[in-house]
């Protein structure tokens, strides 16, 4: 996995951006940078508030537990309910190419026309690819899909989600298990701040710009976080 999310930018296979890859890694950088941040601004709320370290603990797992739920169901239904939409388009195309393959074929023309091919190198080039897979043919020109998603895409994605928020997640929780009470709260910011350098790093892979900007951005987002649950912690008291 850390393999691939240190991989080229590109595609091995053509030489340009892998754009599904780049897409994929922001969501598990995301999921996990929302596991390091949210794991250590409750470490850093309880503690501020007078928790003990076996309190603190308790409350990391605690979110842990929902988050890697929160992450793996939202995943979940946004990627169901996308191949619904991607099963729905099919059927659609098939039903318009059972009733009007001709229309079918001139919109495939027109799309063409319209990228600036002439007319005859457009119904040359609608023609044979109509005539080779109509349907696959559609649906690219139409809607830029190759085929809709498998049944086990949401689950894999769940499962992707989940993971990514528990590995990022893990980091406060050690810190919270392995260090005294004491410098629990001394420690987490600086090393949850280095871990989301690290993050920002891998997240600026697949956005193919600055890295300091994707740095920045994430550890500010970090620190603002900690900061408030901190001060929050410190309303409180048990």
């Amino acid at each position: 996995m850390l393999r691939w999310l240190l991989a080229p930018r590109w595609s091995a296979e053509t030489g340009e951006w892998d754009t599904e890859g780049d897409a994929l890694r922001r969501e598990l950088t995301s999921h996990a940078n929302d596991g390091v941040i949210s794991s250590a601004a409750i470490l850093q709320g309880l503690l501020s508030a007078g928790a003990t370290g076996h309190e603190a603990v308790i409350g990391v797992l605690a979110l842990m537990t929902v988050g890697v739920l929160t992450s793996a169901g939202t995943a979940f239904g946004e990627a169901s309910a996308e191949r619904r939409s991607q099963l729905a388009i099919v059927a659609d195309e098939q039903r318009r190419l059972a009733q009007a393959p001709e229309e079918e074929l001139e919109e495939l023309v027109e799309h063409y026309r319209a990228k600036g091919l002439s007319e005859e190198l457009s119904r040359a080039v609608a023609e044979e690819l109509h005539a080779k897979d109509a349907l696959a043919a559609q649906l690219d020109a139409e809607f830029d899909l190759d085929a809709p998603a498998t049944a086990w895409w949401p689950l894999r994605m769940a499962a992707y989600a989940g993971l990514a928020f528990l590995a990022g997640s893990l980091l406060p929780l050690l810190l919270s298990l392995v260090l005294p009470t004491g410098w629990i709260g001394e420690v987490t910011v600086p090393v949850v701040a280095l871990s989301l350098v690290v993050s920002g790093w891998i997240g600026s892979r697949s956005e193919h710009g600055r890295a300091w900007v994707a740095i920045l951005r994430t550890v500010v987002i970090g620190v603002v976080v900690l900061g408030i649950s901190t001060l929050a912690g410190s309303l409180v008291t048990f």
